[in-house]
């Protein structure tokens, strides 16, 4: 189970814009108590499937799904794999109930839970790609994770994740019309399968 733990805190003030060069006592335990709340309230939940891919003129495509990742940025990012993951994982609702509640009786605090969500649901997508890598054939492993809106692999991209992971039904992520997720904590990722280097 992915936790965060007090070696985050760099990660953390990172996600603040921290430029204090040493914490006072009030913000040091703030960002405890909240690293405590987000592994408290954090319910992490994911799901993924390997397709085949070719590359195309327009992009990648998802052999037999009918589903084309366009754009450059993933062509280059994936060139050279045979198959990719797609993945989800979220931190789930009550992580966003939990936020909005802080930020409601201590905003200070709201905002440095939204930045341990944020690294925690990070931590949880590096340590989803590790398991992910137990199963796949000796000398393989999952490379850099890539996500819609990154690049030119447009945003409209979540919608083929959302529906290939059939994310509603086990995770309960959806997309709003502005094509966020819901939960707001929540990654959606492809990534090669490539060869280990020697």
């Amino acid at each position: 189970m992915t936790l965060l733990s007090l070696e985050d805190r760099s990660e953390i003030l990172r996600y603040l814009s921290y430029r204090g060069s040493e914490l006072t006592e009030g913000i040091e335990k703030r960002i405890n108590d909240c690293i405590k709340a987000a592994n408290e309230a954090a319910l992490i939940k994911s799901t993924y499937r390997r397709f085949k891919i070719e590359e195309k003129e327009e992009g990648i495509a998802l052999l037999g799904t009918g589903v084309m990742l366009l754009g450059n940025s993933l062509k280059k990012h994936l060139n050279g794999a045979e198959e990719a993951v797609l993945f989800c994982i979220t931190l789930g609702a009550s992580f966003d109930t939990e936020i909005e509640k802080m930020m409601v009786s201590d905003p200070a605090s709201g905002v440095i839970l939204n930045s341990a969500g944020i690294t925690l649901i990070e931590k949880a997508a590096d340590d989803l790609q590790k398991e992910i890598d137990e199963t796949l054939p000796g000398g393989f492993h999952t490379g850099v994770r890539f996500s819609p809106g990154y690049g030119d692999l447009p945003l409209e991209s979540q919608e083929d994740f959302i529906r290939l992971l059939n994310t509603e039904k086990y995770l309960g992520v959806r997309l709003n019309r502005n094509m966020l997720m819901n939960p707001l904590k929540t990654v959606t990722a492809v990534a090669g399968i490539v060869k280990d280097q020697i």
